[in-house]
């Protein structure tokens, strides 16, 4: 009986030998595969933060030139906004000071229908008084403009 046990434990120490064998292939070709899918998920995580970062760069890029576009708009619109404000400080200055000269046109002719003359001095003082009612109305409106503009 010694004979066929020692060849049957052969045989079976044989089949286990082939099977670590073919375990031994398998987990190398196993550990070969993951090492290679580690490199390639490494990567594609690599290319995927270039890409990230250029995108980023882009749009900072894009954000800059859209701020610097609008803060020359808004310039513009300042110079524009003062520039009508000056007009429109002007047109009513002009119409203060015409309303001035025909309130006093129409007093000098009333006075000189009264009077039939009216003195150097009383034109002197009316020419002042209208003056500086319209460099009052003047200030107002500009103070006014200004208060709005604020």
């Amino acid at each position: 009986m010694g004979a066929p046990e020692d060849s049957i434990r052969e045989e079976l120490i044989g089949a286990v030998l082939g099977e670590l064998s073919l375990l031994r292939r398998d987990v190398k070709d196993l550990s070969q595969l993951l090492e290679a899918s580690g490199k390639q998920f490494k990567d594609d995580g690599e290319l995927t933060l270039l890409r990230f970062t250029s995108r980023y760069e882009r749009f900072l890029n894009q954000f800059a030139a859209s701020s610097t576009d609008v803060l020359a708009e808004a310039g513009r619109f300042s110079e524009a906004r003062d520039q009508l404000l000056g007009e429109i400080s002007l047109r009513q200055y002009d119409e203060a000071n015409g309303r001035s000269r025909d309130l006093l046109r129409d007093v000098l002719l009333e006075e000189r229908g009264r009077a039939r003359g009216i003195g150097r001095i009383e034109l002197a003082a009316w020419t002042m008084c209208a003056m500086l009612g319209s460099a009052a109305l003047t200030v107002g409106a500009l103070a006014a403009l200004r208060l709005l503009t604020i």
